[in-house]
């Protein structure tokens, strides 16, 4: 089972983690962005407010994912996580990826292992590049998924 964060409805991602519907009026977005920027700026806010649903946002604290959910739908996700960062940029820009994401304390230095770990397991891309802001935002949202599931 792969889950596309393109595809992702916030309703049963909430259901999948237990937490109620969020009502939020708010879904205009700014007509600067690109559709793909703006469709994961909104997945990530609702994100954010599913996971500040389980804590406040003021304890929020990081680094925000602390362990990896052992779900099928969180290995689905994790894999899928991986596969998009080599597919991207290969595996040296996945692993300097993942230092930097600990570094921001965005993932436990034992996730980042966890996830190196599994970096191997899926193949060179033949055309590379390096991972951009999006990308790492991408990333984050990734994070905030796995976070919500663990």
């Amino acid at each position: 089972m792969t889950v596309n964060p393109r595809e992702y409805d916030a309703d049963e991602l909430r259901e999948l983690a237990g937490a109620e519907p969020v009502e939020d009026g708010s879904q205009a977005t700014s007509q600067a962005m690109k559709p793909d920027e703006s469709v994961r700026d909104e997945q990530f806010r609702q994100l954010l407010a599913l996971q500040s649903e389980r804590q406040q946002l003021d304890q929020l604290s990081r680094p925000f994912l602390t362990a990896l959910p052992e779900s099928e739908l969180g290995r689905g996700v994790r894999e899928e996580w991986l596969d998009f960062l080599v597919h991207v940029g290969g595996h040296d820009r996945t692993e300097q990826a993942l230092g930097y994401y600990r570094r921001l304390q965005w993932i436990t230095p034992a996730v980042e292992a966890d996830l190196r770990g599994s970096v191997d397991r899926f193949p060179e891309p033949t055309h590379d590049r390096s991972l951009t802001a999006g990308d790492h935002r991408l990333s984050l949202l990734y994070i905030a998924t796995l976070a919500s599931l663990a």
